[in-house]
């Protein structure tokens, strides 16, 4: 008799690639979400059974229950599947049972995990080693997916470490791309994430590598205690890989990715050179993930004017890079960023550090925060506060969508890359508004 598994929150970035995964075993995978996504389509269309809202009764007698982060503990799924005594992980603690079966890569850091994960993914396939990938992204080399099913030994998989996922994953090499003040509600302070990095640490398996940054202070500090083999990249000035995607945070993220190829390739028997070749031709052909530098259009490709694309940076050190690499791309374009803050918490944290993040835009327009359900806990800073602050002619404020559109509208048909950026819904927006043809 097949295996059943059941997912609350399916719609996940992470826990509809375990949906799909389990599916692939020849499990009975079904699952709820709280609202339709294009996430949950993807699923229908893979033969999964999703229902919309939550109820006690969905449950019936699945061998494993496994809930997203998002899911609060007194979920009526989540209270029924454990009245009835049926096995109940977390999506990071199910991912970590994963990691413990493969040889895992785990791609780890406070920005670039995305990039990162997806360079040593494709590395990988080129190289024939054929791995298993989960990834916070969606990549048009997997469909649009955010998941890839392989036949080898190796896992690759993007950790997290907001709510501590990763302190549940056993990784046998673990990349850091960076640690930074990220996930302050997590952790408090700039030296709570550094402790939590070095927590993780602990995880590598016995006789495991960490690939590590070598330019970050924080993680040459942590990486003394590691228990594994230490390498360190970036420590001097790399050599320049040939990328299609611009900005020097994607050197590191490709410099990253090399690194941790060349062991891979030395454990597999791939020599230097060859191992060399197939990363070069990679990092050359790689335009970028969903949201990552992603371009949706052209808003009159006859005239060859804007080029409107989507982002998700969301961390001030991100725009900074972001916005920073979108000015390397186009030295003479306008660059007009539309910003939606994503969660309360970290705007008030952060604030000082957003009153620079936009020095690269011609123009900006920050929108209302985006707020996170279950992690609003406190209120603080708004936009229009960012606003004053900034105090700058360029940096303005909309209420809505509609009102930045009326800003940005006429940037359209100027010489301008607009750049519609941010972890909260406004995506979902802009391509709403391309599709019906308002935008």
């Amino acid at each position: 008799m097949k295996k059943s598994l059941y997912c609350i929150g399916i719609g996940g970035i992470g826990i509809s690639s375990l949906a799909q995964y389990y599916r692939i075993l020849g499990w009975r995978v079904s699952g709820s979400d709280s609202v339709a996504s294009e996430m949950v389509y993807e699923l229908l269309r893979f033969g999964i059974n999703v229902r919309i809202g939550h109820s006690a009764r969905m449950i019936d007698s699945p061998d494993l229950v496994v809930y997203s982060a998002a899911v609060s503990h007194d979920d009526v799924e989540l209270k029924m599947a454990r009245r009835r005594g049926i096995k109940t992980l977390s999506y990071a603690e199910a991912l970590g049972e994963l990691t413990k079966n493969y040889y895992t890569i785990a791609v780890s850091g406070s920005h670039g995990k995305s990039t990162t994960t997806a360079f040593i993914s494709l590395i990988l396939i080129k190289a024939g080693l054929d791995p298993t990938v989960i990834i916070g992204t969606k990549l048009k080399e997997f469909g649009g997916k955010n998941f890839r099913f392989g036949k080898s030994r190796y896992l690759v998989i993007e950790a997290d470490e907001w709510n501590r996922s990763f302190y549940n994953y056993y990784p046998d090499l673990i990349v850091l791309t960076n640690i930074d003040k990220e996930h302050l509600d997590t952790y408090k302070t700039a030296g709570g994430v550094v402790r939590g990095f070095a927590e993780y640490l602990e995880n590598l398996k016995v006789g495991g590598y960490l690939v590590g940054n070598g330019q970050d202070k924080n993680i040459v500090k942590i990486s003394k205690k590691s228990g594994g083999t230490v390498i360190l990249y970036n420590q001097q000035k790399i050599a320049k890989h040939t990328l299609w995607l611009p900005g020097a945070h994607n050197q590191w993220n490709a410099e990253a990715a090399w690194t941790a190829f060349r062991v891979v390739a030395n454990n597999a028997n791939i020599s230097q050179n060859n191992a060399k070749k197939i990363a070069e031709k990679v990092f050359k052909n790689y335009h970028g993930a969903w949201r990552r530098f992603e371009k949706l259009t052209t808003y009159n490709p006859q005239l060859k004017t804007s080029e409107i694309y989507s982002d998700y940076a969301h961390h001030p050190t991100e725009i900074k890079a972001t916005l920073a690499a979108f000015r390397e791309k186009f030295p003479k374009k306008r660059i007009v960023c539309v910003f939606q803050p994503h969660q309360q918490d970290r705007l008030n944290r952060l604030f000082k550090e957003f009153m620079t993040a936009f020095d690269e835009a011609d123009l900006t327009v920050l929108l209302p925060v985006y707020l996170v359900k279950g992690r609003e806990y406190r209120q603080g800073k708004t936009s229009l506060d960012l606003v004053k602050v900034i105090h700058r002619k360029d940096v303005l404020h909309a209420q809505t969508f509609n009102d930045a559109l009326k800003i940005v509208r006429p940037e359209f048909m100027k010489n301008s890359v607009v750049i519609f950026t941010g972890a909260g819904d406004m995506d979902s927006w802009v391509r709403k508004y391309l599709t019906s043809g308002k935008l």
